[in-house]
């Protein structure tokens, strides 16, 4: 998926954030379901970023596939959950939400919008943001009726 073709996650989800530090990330590959704690930004888009290192097996997941489900810690089973999925966002991409992603991801290494960048760019961590897919153009709505 390209960078900037996530739509927002909803708003409903997205007010259940506001106290939390971390999110419950659930990742797909072959094998199944593996579920990990992780601090997160929510931006004012919409969207939430994830910090990883890129060495990490669900950074390998969500390279492989985008397919996530965010939860609330502590919510339990009928907690605030929402599915989405992953785009990997260059230093570039991130640089209109520096403050926030500086402000949550510090004790991650990105101490500074400069080291964010350096981590992006040097390859040791992976940025991803999340959204909801937007539909294809040519895929959305009725099929063309036949002549």
């Amino acid at each position: 998926m390209a960078e900037g073709d996530l739509g927002p996650l909803p708003g409903a989800f997205l007010s259940q954030l506001h106290a939390q530090h971390e999110l419950l990330v659930t990742s797909r590959d072959p094998g199944g379901e593996g579920s990990v704690r992780m601090w997160f930004a929510a931006a004012p888009s919409g969207h939430v970023y994830l910090l990883t290192p890129s060495v990490s097996l669900k950074a390998q997941r969500w390279l492989d596939d985008p397919w996530v489900r965010l939860q609330v810690v502590g919510a339990g089973r009928g907690g605030a959950r929402q599915e989405g999925v992953v785009e990997l966002v260059s230093s570039a991409g991130a640089w209109a939400d520096r403050d926030l992603l500086v402000d949550r991801f510090r004790l991650a290494g990105a101490a500074t919008p400069e080291a964010l960048a350096w981590m992006l760019d040097s390859g040791s961590h992976l940025l991803l943001r999340v959204g909801l897919a937007r539909p294809h153009p040519k895929l959305a709505g009725p099929p063309p009726a036949l002549p």
